[in-house]
């Protein structure tokens, strides 16, 4: 049970690329939609609360890893830290639920008004380039560490680098990833969407054959049907993507139906994710409804007064933090846990310590990297296009291919 990346907000791009017949629906005209309010807030404002709660959910997945298990501390934790406290972070795995929802509203969000192409650079500019940092650091920690894992081999990172090491048959480097190939399927599955253009009714009906495919494939046990559809978290992101829905239109009968419906689908998919002992349904129902509420109350624009700038910095540090936390935390922990520093004391540390890589590394590495792969990328899909207008050319008499004219746009 672990985490999610958190995924960066992205703001989003005038409708003007998009077909004629979606431009209306897509800015919320009543135009579009007799009798349906415009949206609330401008889209391309930034919400900074989901910023906040992106990275609670984070903490909730920090605690749940660092704080809870007794091999890390090589004791009964509950010697160590204060009763409820511990007993509440035995349901911080939640928090991955807590990241599907967010990741279906901000993907929704982040996909409109753009080309595949501009999608597709967004997602890996954004996710690949603190993963392979990620992967190469834990596997540096856990060699080298003072609980050195001889399980580890070149293959079985190189694999991971790939963020397809589950598909190729490998484990995973840090046991957190596991959550990217859902993240992952998600992204390749809505790219469908963006390749049509996202627009409010396609939207809905991609919900709607998601929802059903993963309904058939967990009733079908058919394994193929599973890897695609992953239907035990498929409503999770339905719920955020009917959520941007509501966001940006207003609230409908249809859109309460379907997030009514989707919300009940992740009620029925959180038995299966708790273990009955430790944790308990009725607490972790309890908790999915009061996010599942507060996400509802983003939706209709309860939060919109929240404008703290800080938290677009708390924001970005939280994919690396969740990448970094959980194999070097345990590992620094285990190494220093006899040494007579108090347990709070330690946890604290090495949580602040990690925020502190995860900042570092955000500001020297990723933000030049991820901009100069987004420079090359979008270089590189110019020239695919360039490339194919020329290859459907004719040649004139000298053999030389005429690539036409572009037509002159009109304002």
């Amino acid at each position: 049970m672990n985490s999610t990346p958190s995924l960066y907000q992205e703001r989003v791009r005038p409708d003007a690329s998009q077909p004629h017949d979606d431009a209306a629906e897509q800015v919320g005209s009543d135009s579009a939609y007799p009798g349906r309010r415009a949206t609330r807030t401008r889209s391309n404002d930034r919400l900074h609360v989901l910023d906040l709660l992106r990275f609670g959910a984070a903490m909730l997945v920090v605690g749940y890893h660092l704080l809870t298990p007794p091999k890390v501390w090589g004791t009964d934790t509950e010697a160590l830290f204060t009763h409820p406290i511990r007993q509440f972070f035995h349901y911080g795995w939640i928090g991955v639920e807590f990241f599907f929802v967010i990741s279906g509203f901000v993907i929704c969000m982040s996909g409109w008004g753009r080309t595949l192409s501009e999608f597709f650079i967004s997602r890996v500019t954004r996710l690949m380039p603190m993963y392979v940092m990620a992967v190469l650091l834990t596997s540096a920690v856990v060699v080298l560490g003072p609980a050195a894992d001889n399980k580890l081999t070149i293959p079985g990172v190189l694999a991971n680098l790939t963020m397809l090491q589950g598909l190729l048959g490998f484990p995973s480097v840090d046991t957190v990833y596991w959550t990217l190939i859902v993240e992952l399927k998600f992204y390749l599955l809505f790219a469908i969407v963006v390749w049509f253009g996202v627009a409010y009714r396609r939207v809905l009906l991609f919900c709607a054959v998601w929802t059903i495919g993963g309904v058939f494939a967990e009733a079908s046990e058919t394994r193929l049907l599973q890897i695609i559809f992953e239907p035990m978290y498929t409503s999770y992101f339905v719920v955020g993507m009917t959520l941007y829905l509501m966001h940006r239109f207003g609230p409908s009968l249809l859109l309460w139906s379907t997030l009514g419906m989707s919300a009940i689908l992740c009620s029925v998919s959180l038995a299966r994710r708790v273990d009955g002992k430790v944790t308990h349904y009725p607490v972790a129902f309890l908790l999915l409804m009061a996010f599942l509420l507060v996400m509802t109350g983003v939706a209709l624009g309860w939060f919109s007064w929240i404008r703290w700038r800080g938290a677009v910095t708390i924001g970005l540090l939280t994919y690396p933090v969740y990448l970094l936390h959980q194999r070097i935390g345990q590992q620094v922990i285990h190494g220093l846990r006899d040494s007579g520093i108090p347990p709070w004391l330690l946890l604290g540390g090495v949580v602040v310590g990690i925020s502190l890589v995860a900042a570092t590394l955000t500001i020297v590495y990723e933000r030049p990297v991820s901009r100069l792969l987004r420079d090359r990328l979008r270089a590189n899909f110019a020239d695919v296009r360039l490339r194919s207008t020329e290859a459907g050319a004719n040649p004139d008499e000298r053999g030389r291919r005429i690539v036409p004219a572009r037509p002159q746009e009109t304002p």
